[in-house]
């Protein structure tokens, strides 16, 4: 009689045991699971806190960026007690007395009552803000948004009402300086007897009060920031002091007098041809 082939089973089968074959298959899976359940989560966990992070960063460069141009309206502010102080002389002598100083320090009191120069301050860290509203608002910070939108539209209000001012200044010096045989009296004395520049000089002391105001607007509006996220005025002063730190480096920073002398005629050598040339025409001639 034929011999059948008898296919063997697996003991666990043939002891009656394949139920805990399938429980550690089941064991394997479950343990899988939960190991790339826990990876997900901690890779969720460490990219909120980057983001978190990052947050904080952008927060710290709005609130730094704030902080900084208040600060820069305190010291023009402190710099314009001087300009203040020349226009309210300027305007309280008679100009014939004016004239009687010498240029020079007629010169240098013009120069401190008219020397105002534009101001103008960093857009980069309102340009990062623009970019995240949509995250500020995922987190709910609307009086964050609200607040920041405030301070930096009151910035380029700031900005431009103080460049109008100097800008009207300019103009009115320049139209002495253009039509100097509309005004009597020296180059410094016929500035004084524009309507003018004596309008610029009246609005010197308002102009400073202004310049307080809103230094002093803007630094409570930040403090209410700062509240909001809440960062401490210590670490965003430490947050300024380490951004302006200098950077030192192993090499020298370029020299800024970087004119050197015209190049000579006779250094011209590859043009020294042409030249010979030239100078052929000039003898025929």
């Amino acid at each position: 009689m034929a011999k059948r082939n008898i296919i063997k089973l697996p003991r666990l089968f043939m002891n009656g045991n394949g139920g805990d074959f399938w429980k550690q298959i089941g064991m394997i899976v479950i343990g899988t699971t939960i190991s790339l359940v826990f990876t997900l989560v901690a890779a969720k966990l460490t990219e909120d806190r980057q983001r978190a992070k990052d947050r904080r960063m952008s927060a710290m460069m709005v609130i730094s960026n704030i902080e900084g141009f208040a600060q820069k309206l305190d010291y023009m502010y402190e710099m314009m007690a001087r300009t203040d102080t020349v226009s309210a002389w300027l305007l309280n002598h008679p100009i014939e007395e004016f004239e009687m100083l010498p240029d020079a320090a007629q010169g240098a009191l013009l120069s401190e009552a008219l020397g105002l120069q534009f101001l103008t301050y960093d857009k980069t860290a309102e340009s990062i803000f623009s970019n995240n509203i949509e995250t500020w608002r995922n987190m709910g910070n609307y009086q964050f948004i609200y607040n920041v939108g405030e301070c930096f539209s009151m910035m380029r209000t700031i900005e431009d009402y103080w460049n109008e001012k100097v800008e009207a200044m300019d103009k009115a010096t320049d139209d002495v300086q253009n039509n100097p045989e509309q005004y009597p009296g020296n180059q410094y004395s016929k500035l004084l007897r524009s309507r003018r520049v004596i309008n610029v000089l009246y609005n010197m002391h308002n102009l400073r009060c202004w310049l307080k105001y809103n230094a002093d607007m803007l630094h409570y509006m930040n403090r209410q920031n700062m509240a909001v996220i809440g960062i401490s005025e210590e670490k965003m002063l430490r947050f300024i002091e380490d951004r302006q730190q200098e950077i030192v480096l192993d090499i020298e920073e370029p020299n800024p007098n970087f004119y050197t002398a015209p190049l000579s005629p006779d250094s011209l050598a590859t043009l020294q041809p042409l030249t010979a040339y030239l100078d052929s025409l000039r003898v025929r001639n």
